[in-house]
């Protein structure tokens, strides 16, 4: 009896298609599963920055004209300089730092996860010629490294600052009033999270299951 010769193209074709059934439904699977969690790690950074706010807020309530606002992945607080600071001097007063040392206080529970942006900013007024400073850029940074300063004396990691300064060259309103120059006088603290992932899984699910209990 002659023996019936194997058809190995229809063999794997009967395998191959039960096999790319099963590798999609696992694709969209995991796919389904990996949205569910970027949504849950959503709202729990959102939770966190929320409470972050509050509590920045509450430190910051005795400094007159301090703004605390939410942004992406963080906060921004906005100190006006004429509380911090007096006119063409980088050292901060000596009234604003108790309130400073609440709001240092608070970043001290942040981690590694975090960064702490400290930017200084001008009017365009001249620099007064033969003080301190050269140019309103060296003044504005010399008052954002005066924040930092003090906040690294009062216990926190250094690794979480960065200083910029801005001089005059990013106003929130033009400098064509003294109240206008005066809101552009202000040191903003940009407290955010760094690009890489902010919580692991299993620490969402725990915060989530301790909620529901």
């Amino acid at each position: 009896m002659k023996k019936k010769k194997l058809d190995f193209s229809e063999a794997m074709n009967a395998y191959l298609m039960p096999y790319i059934g099963v590798m999609t439904i696992l694709c969209i699977f995991f796919l389904i599963q990996y949205a569910d969690y970027s949504e849950r790690l959503k709202k729990k950074n959102a939770e966190r920055t929320e409470i972050l706010a509050q509590e920045v807020k509450e430190d910051l309530k005795d400094l007159q004209d301090a703004k605390v606002e939410t942004v992406e992945d963080g906060i921004k607080v906005t100190l006006p300089s004429s509380v911090v600071f007096d006119l063409s001097i980088a050292r901060l007063k000596d009234a604003a730092l108790p309130t400073l040392g609440n709001l240092a206080a608070s970043i001290k529970n942040l981690d590694e996860r975090y960064v702490v942006v400290v930017d200084g900013h001008t009017d365009d007024e001249p620099v007064f010629y033969g003080g301190d400073f050269s140019s309103n850029w060296e003044l504005s940074l010399y008052r954002a490294i005066s924040v930092i300063d003090f906040l690294v004396k009062e216990g926190n990691n250094p690794e979480l600052f960065a200083a910029a300064g801005h001089g005059q060259y990013s106003p929130l309103y033009p400098n064509d009033t003294p109240e206008h120059k005066a809101a552009n006088r202000r040191v903003e603290i940009l407290i955010r999270r760094r690009t890489a992932p902010s919580a692991p899984l299993a620490e969402v699910v725990s915060a989530e299951r301790q909620t529901a209990n």
